[in-house]
């Protein structure tokens, strides 16, 4: 009986289509408890330890001097158990053709605020890309994906979403349709980019206004399993047509950034230096805040900024893995006084993490993060203390 269910498989098998499309399914389940010494912010200017970015003042709350009693909220200790980091995606192949589908559980409108589950954790897309292998040489793509000018996609922390963004790491997603040609050990990439500002950023605007969309590119060359490469995006930020606009100009969102990956082995080196302007307005994560239209309609001037983030990766054993991270950003000195009292001029990161691989897929790990972010034209300067262990399981 089973010799015939083998060989009725066996036959199925070899009479399949030729054409037939293959799928896949991946994923990441990460379970954390997450702790710090006084409030952090996802992003955002709220206590919140789903992504953490930076340190909050505790000298203000809503943006008005702290009380004594919002004061000891702001400086106050706090847990909490995350699971929102956690990722699926579907992959699937068909000759030329293959497409990424993949989700994470951070709610896109309040998940980056609000920590309890059952509120804050709804299906958010993140990759919806298709590629063509026109040739062996050339690939085309369309879709939303990590942005062409993203550089490194990962600074070795296991806070993934959080991941020394707004402190040196400037990389998002974005919507593209764009070419990758590679020759021998050269790679280059360019594609047009949605226009848009981040929703983090401040809120969603008319900045896609315009005939033109943004362009990106990315150039690396890889010899003796090292990498080096540059990237950056040039968009105009359209506003004299949005509805509330009454003075002001349109502003440019530029980005150019170099990276290199070096590895020796066991031990890896990954370091990225950027500069740009308007980052947030360009599906990038900058320390700055997002040119927009004030209350009555005037345009915000763009803010000029730069950054570096880097880490080293050691591989003690099969079992065992350290990296140790830095990262820093900051606005330009000639635009800083025109910052408010709670928007970062700079941010920096320093962390230290261990994973031990337990089984095949599952890997525990820890990790200590400190933040050292200052604040608005007072220069006041505001630090925090981030620690959080769990397990990720990849199937």
């Amino acid at each position: 009986m089973l010799k015939r269910i083998a060989a009725s498989c066996a036959l199925v098998l070899v009479n399949a289509p030729v054409d037939a499309f293959e799928f896949s399914f991946k994923g990441m389940i990460k379970t954390e408890a997450v702790t710090s010494n006084q409030a952090v912010a996802s992003y955002g200017s709220v206590y919140s330890q789903v992504a953490p970015t930076h340190a909050l003042r505790t000298d203000i709350f809503g943006g008005a001097p702290a009380t004594e009693q919002q004061t000891n909220f702001l400086e106050s200790e706090s847990t909490s158990f995350q699971a929102a980091q956690s990722r699926f995606s579907l992959n699937m192949k068909h000759e030329k053709i293959r497409g990424v589908l993949e989700l994470d559980f951070i709610d896109g409108e309040d998940g980056f605020t609000n920590q309890t589950a059952i509120q804050a954790q709804e299906p958010r897309l993140r990759l919806a890309t298709l590629y063509y292998d026109y040739s062996k040489n050339l690939t085309i793509f369309g879709g939303q994906k990590w942005t062409t000018a993203a550089g490194i996609k990962s600074s070795g922390s296991y806070n993934w979403i959080g991941n020394a963004f707004r402190a040196g790491n400037t990389g998002f997603l974005a919507m593209e349709v764009g070419a990758t040609y590679k020759a021998d050990n050269l790679s280059i990439t360019g594609a047009l980019t949605g226009k848009g500002r981040n929703a983090t950023a401040g809120g969603i605007n008319g900045n896609e206004l315009g005939r033109m969309p943004g362009f990106a590119f990315d150039v690396n060359y890889k010899i003796s399993g090292h990498t080096i490469g540059a990237a950056g995006h040039f968009a105009n930020i359209k506003f004299e047509d949005e509805p509330n606009f009454t003075s002001g100009e349109d502003q440019d969102a530029n980005l150019f950034k170099v990276y290199t990956m070096l590895n020796f082995g066991d031990v890896s080196f990954n370091a990225e230096y950027y500069t740009g302007e308007a980052l947030n307005n360009q599906n990038a994560l900058g320390v700055a805040p997002a040119s927009r239209l004030s209350a009555d309609g005037q345009v915000r001037d763009n803010f000029s900024e730069s950054g570096f983030f880097s880490y080293v990766s050691w591989n003690i054993s099969p079992e065992h893995n350290v990296k140790i991270g830095y990262a820093s950003a900051s606005v330009d000195d000639s635009d800083r006084d025109r910052l408010g009292l709670t928007e970062l001029q700079k941010n920096s990161t320093a962390y230290i993490n261990y994973g031990y691989k337990i089984m095949t897929g599952l890997t525990a790990f820890a990790q200590v993060t400190h933040f050292d972010t200052e604040y608005g034209v007072d220069n006041e300067s505001f630090t925090a203390a981030v620690a959080r262990a769990g397990v990720v399981f990849k199937f």
